[in-house]
């Protein structure tokens, strides 16, 4: 039999609330916590109850759902005065009054016996921990609108569209980025005539979606990546996104920079940039048609784990 001590039960509990609750810097989804420690001066024979364990269960079940959208098999919760565990299995108990009028405890294999072992829980809170930042998509999370800025008349040169993006503190700050939230960049031209526009309308459309996340960005298409996340930001602009045009309008460049804003730390500020430019020797002819560059939020949202989502607000536009 498992040595499955009160401290044994209280380390379980301590590693789901740190994945699962407050936690601190990039552990922590700021969610309720079911479980409770297993106090050893309650419990000098280490006798654990099954609430004990199946509260740390739904805490789990949590946790690993919002991570992968479905209940993990490997482990399941126990059965109150009939399971007895041990280290790798678990076992049912039953009382039966003998012929001598003793109880007596009789013995019989638990069918879910093997999900039931302290390892079991052990094992799956080491993948839970490992795979703290996945969320399932799209069961876990919902795709929200966040501001947009759009031009309608012909340019040239560099246009910019700065984003703040505004968290109610610290925390939810992080809770966001733990639990997989990011911030979606997108840009698009229409109606544009020429070649030149068509070179902005092929360097945009091969952008796909920049997702700014927890420690880097990434893109459903092409162009320079970055591992810059949120918890990469300084109070400095850093480039985590470019795309340069093709042929005779290779000079054409479409760049993100991000920053902490050095006024608020709960508060990011991302620079869109559109920059216009000719190669030496060529024309620079003006850009037309509708361009428009979008800001949405992928954030959780279920009754698994549910974050709050930033405030969204224009500090320059492409107009």
């Amino acid at each position: 039999m498992a040595n499955v001590t009160a401290a044994r039960v209280t380390n379980l509990h301590e590693r789901i609330k740190l994945i699962l609750g407050i936690g601190t810097g990039q552990f922590g989804y700021g969610q309720p916590i079911q479980s409770l420690p297993v106090s050893n001066q309650d419990n000098q024979d280490n006798f654990i109850l099954a609430e004990d364990i199946n509260s740390i269960y739904r805490d789990m079940i949590n946790a690993r759902v919002h991570q992968v959208g479905i209940t993990n098999a490997t482990i399941a919760q126990l059965l109150k005065d009939s399971n007895v565990i041990a280290e790798d299995a678990s076992f049912f108990v039953d009382s039966v009054l003998g012929e001598d009028g003793v109880l007596r405890g009789v013995e019989s294999a638990d069918p879910d016996g093997s999900l039931k072992g302290i390892v079991d829980y052990e094992n799956l809170m080491s993948t839970i921990e490992a795979e703290r930042a996945l969320i399932h998509i799209p069961s876990q999370a919902v795709l929200e609108a966040g501001i947009s800025s759009r031009r309608e008349s012909s340019w040239n040169g560099t246009l910019t569209h700065t984003v703040q993006v505004a968290f109610a503190n610290a925390d939810e700050r992080r809770y966001f980025f733990n639990a997989g939230g990011e911030i979606r960049i997108s840009a698009n031209l229409t109606s544009s005539l020429g070649d030149k526009g068509a070179d902005w309308v092929n360097l945009l459309s091969e952008i796909g979606t920049v997702k700014f996340k927890s420690s880097d960005t990434i893109t459903t298409g092409v162009g320079s990546t970055s591992a810059i996340g949120n918890y990469q930001l300084t109070q400095e602009y850093q480039l985590i996104y470019s795309k340069t045009g093709s042929g005779i309008y290779s000079a054409n460049i479409y760049t993100i920079q991000a920053t902490e804003s050095p006024l608020d730390s709960n508060t990011i500020l991302f620079k869109i940039q559109f920059n216009d430019a000719a190669m030496v020797g060529n024309i620079d002819n003006n850009v037309d048609g509708r361009l428009e560059s979008t800001i949405s939020q992928l954030r959780a949202d279920t009754v698994n784990v549910r974050v709050d989502g930033p405030s969204f607000s224009n500090i320059s536009t492409l107009a």
